[in-house]
């Protein structure tokens, strides 16, 4: 009897065993019921953008591993607006669709610091955040850390409560859909020697950080709250004009900035550049927890200053920066470039040899400007390095958006001694004359809840000189925060 009672024990444990891996494994392939409890009638399909999800930066794709924050709130828009008190928010994969039973990747959420009053994860469905509070939200906040490479599209998607009787689900603005980003953005456009365009073009330019933990593990600094990007600065300029560029030899202006971040003789420098550029470019810097986020900065161009310089410094590091030299926003056919993205990678200046972000080793004798690759330096102390040389994934990002174009008369003048017609955009000026009206009044902020950016603008008295008259400020540009669509009443630490 002893031995048939151990023989029913044994099969009994390997039978409830089975059914713990079936639940371990087959977790995330199980369809997950998100019709909410207690509800009494199907979701309302008429009202669709009472509520909306919000990817931070407004992202098309994803970098695989990189964090993003998500918001699910009340959309700013919409008349009337309405308080939830429940929700579910999910990550799905495109993949599941059509294969079933099989578990494919699709990133993770993360709370905020102190997140867990308003929300919790599902314990019946997986990648899946609902509600801790039935307290009435108009806003949820959290990350998102993307899935790794080769992984597919992955939709995030929601479901909004506000009764038993009005609810919301997926439709509209409640599902965001996000593939991997498989575009080549290393490349810059090529420099056009003489820009044909006879008009003049505003642009905007975001700074994007891409430096974390996830993204550049190697020897990452184990202080966060002092892990940073300085302040940007830089010129749309003329070209063979830019302050730095690869192979030369850093100014002093550049040594000071990337050895401290401090841009005072930097930009001392780009003012005596004088008529070889047309606008000061400047943004904030981005530190932790925000070194994902954005700085944005408003410049001009014309068809002799068209080509853009700025430079940012990586905190800490010996002297390292990331940034573009002579990217070129004039294109072959005469108009201008409406949108580009490009990556950005570290740049060692060449004023210190210290290997590591913390380190420093003076040099007596300047080095060349020259890029930070997995091989180069060639020392496993790098935080860069690569043993196998394995690609390097970007540590900034730039987006370059034209806002707006400025139209100028073209004409022919005649060239006496060739007796040949020349084109010019420029009118003939009095270069004596800059004088300018007033500064318009600032402009709304260009985010209605957070950080974001405004603009004021002024003009010369006679616009046909703006040409050579390059050292006159024509746009100022501050940080603004603006809080009138943030949900009101609530301590930061509510915010997930």
């Amino acid at each position: 009897m002893e031995i048939i009672f151990r023989f029913v024990t044994l099969r009994d444990n390997i039978i409830i065993a089975g059914i713990l891996i079936s639940l371990i494994f087959g977790i995330n392939s199980l369809p997950c019921d998100k019709i909410p409890e207690g509800v009494r009638k199907q979701k309302n399909i008429n009202d669709i953008d009472r509520y909306i999800i919000v990817i931070h930066g407004n992202p098309k794709t994803y970098t695989p591993n990189q964090k993003y924050n998500v918001s699910l709130q009340v959309n700013p828009t919409v008349t009337v607006q309405k308080a939830f008190k429940r929700f579910i928010l999910n990550l799905e994969s495109e993949k599941d669709s059509t294969a079933t039973n099989q578990y494919h990747p699709t990133g993770q959420f993360e709370f905020e610091y102190g997140s867990a009053v308003l929300a919790k994860f599902s314990e019946r469905c997986p990648n899946t955040v609902i509600e801790n509070s039935k307290l009435p939200k108009s806003k949820i906040q959290l990350y998102w850390v993307a899935p790794p490479e080769n992984s597919g599209c992955v939709y995030i998607k929601a479901t909004v409560v506000e009764s038993r009787d009005n609810w919301f689900s997926e439709d509209g603005q409640l599902t965001k859909k996000l593939c991997e980003d498989n575009t080549d953005e290393d490349f810059k456009p090529p420099i056009v020697t003489s820009c044909c365009s006879c008009d003049e073009a505003k642009y905007e330019v975001a700074f994007e950080g891409r430096w974390t933990r996830n993204t550049h593990p190697r020897g990452y600094p184990s202080d966060v709250w002092a892990t940073k990007f300085s302040d940007i600065i830089g010129t749309s300029h003329q070209v063979d004009h830019s302050f730095w560029s690869e192979a030369t030899i850093a100014s002093d202006g550049l040594k000071i900035f990337a050895e401290t971040g401090v841009t005072d003789r930097l930009e001392s420098e780009l003012k005596e550049m004088g008529e070889n550029i047309r606008t000061i470019i400047k943004a904030r810097g981005l530190g932790y927890p925000n070194i994902t986020q954005s700085s944005f900065a408003v410049f001009r161009v014309d068809n002799k200053n068209h080509l853009v310089s700025l430079v940012t410094k990586i905190i800490p590091s010996p002297d390292w920066i990331v940034g573009v030299s002579n990217f070129e926003l004039c294109k072959e056919d005469c108009t201008w470039e409406e949108s580009y993205t490009y990556n950005l990678y570290p740049i060692d200046v060449g004023t210190n040899d210290g290997l590591e972000y913390s380190s420093s080793v003076p040099l007596y004798k300047q080095k060349e400007i020259a890029p930070i690759t997995p091989n180069n330096p060639n020392d496993p102390r790098s935080p860069f390095y690569s043993e196998d040389g394995e690609p390097m994934n970007p540590i900034a990002k730039l987006h370059f958006t034209r806002q707006r174009i400025y139209e100028k008369p073209c004409f022919s003048v005649i060239d006496e001694e060739s007796n040949s017609s020349t084109d010019h955009s420029v009118l003939p000026t009095d270069e004596a004359n800059c004088e300018v009206e007033e500064w318009s009044d600032w402009s709304s902020c260009s985010s209605s809840c957070g950080t974001g950016v405004r603009i004021k603008e002024r003009k010369l008295k006679y616009p046909k000189n703006e040409a050579v008259c390059p050292d006159v400020e024509l746009i100022r540009t501050e940080e603004c925060i603006e809080e009138r669509n943030c949900e009101s009443g609530k301590s930061p630490k509510m915010k997930i």
